[in-house]
């Protein structure tokens, strides 16, 4: 993209890998509308060294979240 017509023309390029803020609200209320929950592995804190490789290796299924005993 050249800069030029950006500058002089008043154009803008917005972009976002998520969405607009309000797309990612009817996101989150269609979620708790069907009752849909993201898959997840826990992984104690103390071992978020190897939580970490194993999502760095592709090895990670679900999503990796960290949890502490309280």
């Amino acid at each position: 993209m050249s800069a030029f017509p950006l500058v002089f023309g008043g154009r803008s390029i917005y972009g976002a890998l998520t969405g607009t803020p309000i797309d990612n609200e009817d996101t989150l209320a269609f979620s708790v509308l069907e009752n849909i929950r993201p898959m997840i592995e826990t992984v104690p804190l103390e071992h978020a060294a190897d939580a970490y490789a194993r999502m760095m290796k592709g090895e990670a299924r679900f999503r990796m979240v960290l949890t502490m005993n309280t």
